[in-house]
């Protein structure tokens, strides 16, 4: 393959419009020694011979002008590039609306600082209040990013990745009212709910065998924010659901302990979610594609790893 370099191709095209390796030193304030070997350098590469040299005389050969010819293309083409990507950047431009569960803003915040970088006419207006089922219609949005399924049927899901979560206590809850062996013991226990919608199922699932356990019965505190769930188990008000990337930073200080020894870790979908309408902006668009590809390399970050589950069950 070639190495030709663009400038090279840019400063050919000089000679031959200003007439001459001289001409074109002087249009270009460079050393005739300099664009004499540029030229040359050309005619090695592509082992030609591109004009023909005379003390008083200027004329390409055969290869000279198809070269010309070509290279001209070549250029022309690249200004047209360089011309619709400038349409591009210019286009991509307004305000995206962008309504995230909190704790995932932790792992989406280097991404999205990054498209702002590569589209910099996009401007990102952030929502931290979780969202609930009966608040999606009272507020626009372009973009929901949460764990789990979209909670009304009008609305797009994109799944872009995973998370996991465990069921977590403190330390002085579980030492005043005992840590549960079995999910079933937890209907004795009070429980620290988050509500996605208000006719959401009063239930929680567990692993090894499947299954979803109704809590009606249990003493439930409900909440709709994952941040209010994390604090009030950090205070020992009862047991919850916590993703990693929210429990991470309380199990490394233990004031959070994992319940269970880990068998019944849940896998939660990150899911992107739109409106369902025909036209998409080009900007969410291109920031859903973003997020899609690059999301579970970024959130592989907050996870926990399989030693880190290791040394919290021999705590156990």
């Amino acid at each position: 393959m070639s190495s030709v370099k663009l400038d090279s191709l840019q400063l050919f095209q000089h000679v031959v419009e200003q007439g001459g390796i001289t001409q074109t030193a002087d249009f270009l304030a460079m050393p005739k020694s300099s664009v004499s070997r540029k030229v040359k350098a050309l005619e090695e590469e592509f082992n030609v011979q591109l004009i023909s040299r005379s003390a008083r005389y200027f004329t390409l050969t055969e290869a000279g002008e198809i070269f010309y010819e070509r290279s001209r293309e070549i250029l022309a083409q690249l200004k047209v590039l360089e011309q619709e990507m400038a349409d591009h950047r210019q286009g991509v431009a307004g305000k995206i609306s962008i309504l995230c569960v909190s704790p995932l803003l932790k792992c989406l915040g280097e991404l999205l600082k990054n498209f702002c970088r590569q589209y910099p006419g996009v401007e990102l207006a952030f929502h931290a209040q979780d969202v609930v089922q009966r608040n999606i219609p009272k507020r626009r949005f372009d973009l929901l990013i949460q764990l789990d399924k979209p909670v009304t049927s009008n609305l797009i899901g994109k799944t872009i990745g995973q998370m996991y979560a465990d069921y977590y206590a403190s330390p002085d809850y579980l030492a005043e009212f005992g840590t549960p062996a079995e999910p079933e013991d937890l209907l004795s226990h009070r429980i620290i709910f988050r509500e996605l919608s208000q006719d959401q199922p009063k239930q929680w699932w567990f692993q090894s065998p499947l299954r979803a356990l109704d809590l009606g019965s249990a003493n439930i505190t409900l909440v709709d924010s994952p941040d209010m769930a994390l604090t009030l188990a950090r205070q020992g008000f009862g047991v919850a659901m916590l993703p990693d990337i929210q429990a991470l930073s309380a199990l490394n200080s233990q004031a959070l302990m994992p319940l269970f020894g880990r068998q019944h870790r849940r896998c939660l979908p990150v899911n992107l979610i739109y409106h369902d309408r025909e036209q998409i902006p080009r900007r969410v668009r291109l920031l859903i594609d973003f997020l899609a590809e690059h999301f579970a390399e970024a959130a592989a970050k907050y996870q926990l790893q399989p030693e880190s589950l290791a040394d919290q069950q021999d705590v156990d």
